[in-house]
């Protein structure tokens, strides 16, 4: 039996701004090798990655009538699809392309970036609202701790939430690298 989701979920600010908040939040008080803002970027912006499945619904909905949810939370939302760069992330620790080397960068690392970005998603999704399929495929069993009500909020909350993260995102910049020297 497929699940519909409910029709709220974290947004797509919410879902860049919490992997790079939580990276950037890392490098600068716990890690003792600072390590190249470039990771936190791709974290942030890798956040989206598992809801590529929307584009695939819109194009494949193109040809023949498909319900969201016969796209959206399916594999992308599956625990594999972060394992799969987790994998990569150990496979490629001594390939280091050129071009990444202009910008002191490793793939091995940007790996890591990724997926720690796809499982931050995969987090927000399962723990607030709607749920996911872990083990999709392979099990129809849906993780869903729904945190938010959504009765209660009507979608709202999330509106407020990326406006929150965002002002405690730039608060932590000006604090600790000062981002109002660059405006």
């Amino acid at each position: 039996m497929t699940r519909v989701f409910k029709s709220y979920m974290p947004l797509a600010v919410t879902h860049i701004l919490v992997p790079a908040i939580l990276a950037d939040i890392y490098r600068d008080h716990f890690s003792k090798k600072k390590f190249s803002l470039h990771y936190i970027y791709i974290s942030g912006l890798v956040g989206l990655l598992p809801d590529i499945d929307i584009l695939f619904f819109y194009v494949f909905n193109l040809f023949r009538d498909f319900a969201i949810s016969d796209f959206h939370r399916t594999y992308t939302h599956a625990i594999f699809f972060p394992l799969i760069f987790l994998i990569l992330y150990f496979l490629t620790g001594n390939i280091n392309p050129k071009f990444l080397r202009k910008y002191k960068l490793k793939l091995n690392y940007i790996f890591l970036a990724i997926t720690f970005g796809t499982v931050l998603h995969l987090a927000l999704d399962g723990f607030l609202s709607g749920g996911l399929r872990p083990f999709f495929p392979f099990s129809e069993y849906v993780f869903d701790l729904n945190l938010i009500p959504m009765d209660r909020f009507s979608g709202t909350f999330f509106q407020g939430l990326d406006a929150i993260l965002l002002v405690i995102w730039l608060l932590h910049e000006e604090i600790k690298h000062k981002i109002s020297d660059f405006i």
